[in-house]
């Protein structure tokens, strides 16, 4: 069985999927198989092990995209200036709100990302690019 064939079955894909075909450039190669000497694994070990972990990273990548929808204007505000590492007296003085009311959408945030403090959120999002929020006028 090839290294496509095991990929697929790794990763779950109906017996139809043996037909699919794709492309890997050389330096991508030549990549996989120096990790895999360096690891002393066979390289289609090594090439199951980081196709998994991507799908997995784009899964929550997926994940957090849905949950960021489901904020509101307000909060996705919120949550952009808590990313920047806003204060939540900041917060509260740059949207023109309470600091109680920067509190809720913080702890509403929180709650819709299953996440416990700000810098859950912010390690959470941390591949996000936010600075547009920094300049934005709200």
């Amino acid at each position: 069985m090839g290294l496509w064939q095991r990929l697929l079955r790794f990763i779950g894909h109906p017996r139809s999927s043996r037909h699919l075909t794709f492309a890997v450039d050389a330096a991508l190669v030549h990549s996989l198989q120096t990790l895999a000497e360096q690891e002393r694994r066979p390289a289609s070990e090594v090439a199951a092990e980081l196709l998994a972990f991507a799908l997995a990273r784009r899964d929550v990548a997926e994940i957090n995209l849905q949950r960021w929808r489901s904020l509101s204007p307000r909060e996705q505000q919120v949550a952009a200036l808590v990313c920047l590492g806003y204060t939540n007296r900041q917060i509260a003085a740059r949207l023109v709100l309470s600091p109680e009311t920067v509190r809720s959408h913080v702890r509403n945030v929180l709650i819709k990302f299953a996440l416990h403090s700000k810098a859950e959120l912010r390690q959470t999002l941390a591949d996000w690019d936010f600075s547009a929020w920094e300049q934005a006028r709200f």
